[in-house]
């Protein structure tokens, strides 16, 4: 897991081609006027979409896996905590949507050791396979936020 702000120098992990592409075209994109939906790229290998949702309480949000991709949460607009823990294979599925987004969806883990990563605008989170993430979470009261979310297959990494 990676957590940086889009105007700061990138660290040595980001340096890797298809992150590096994910982080300029966050920096390159006004996805101000972006309504919410897919956004098609060249390949299907780097997929973006626009998330327009409001947040809520931690215990009304899942948290997920993607097992194919990496995901890069960019913060456009809002404040959320997306919350975080390492995978060691010790949580049970709630739901399996693997075939059809690339995404398994847990029962609260009691054992794991959850942080909540504050998220503003200009701010970046970066999950890989093992990283278990919980996105929307509010801060103090729900809002609405935007955000860029930027799939990269892990095969291209």
């Amino acid at each position: 897991m990676i957590l940086a702000h889009i105007d700061a120098v990138e660290c040595g992990a980001c340096n890797l081609e298809q992150i590096q592409k994910a982080i300029a075209y966050c920096r390159n994109t006004d996805a101000s006027l972006m309504k919410d939906g897919r956004y098609p790229l060249e390949s299907k290998d780097f997929m973006v979409s626009i998330n327009e949702r409001r947040t809520g309480k931690k215990e009304e949000r899942m948290p997920e896996v993607h097992k194919e991709c990496a995901e890069l949460h960019y913060m456009v607009s809002g404040r959320e905590y997306i919350g975080y823990y390492p995978d060691f294979g010790d949580n049970q599925v709630r739901m399996d949507c693997l075939r059809e987004k690339d995404a398994l969806f847990y029962e609260e883990n009691p054992g794991s050791v959850e942080v909540m990563l504050p998220m503003m605008p200009g701010s970046y989170a970066i999950f890989f396979p093992n990283d278990v993430h919980r996105p929307f979470c509010q801060m103090d009261e729900p809002e609405h936020v935007k955000m860029i979310v930027i799939k990269i297959r892990m095969n291209t990494l």
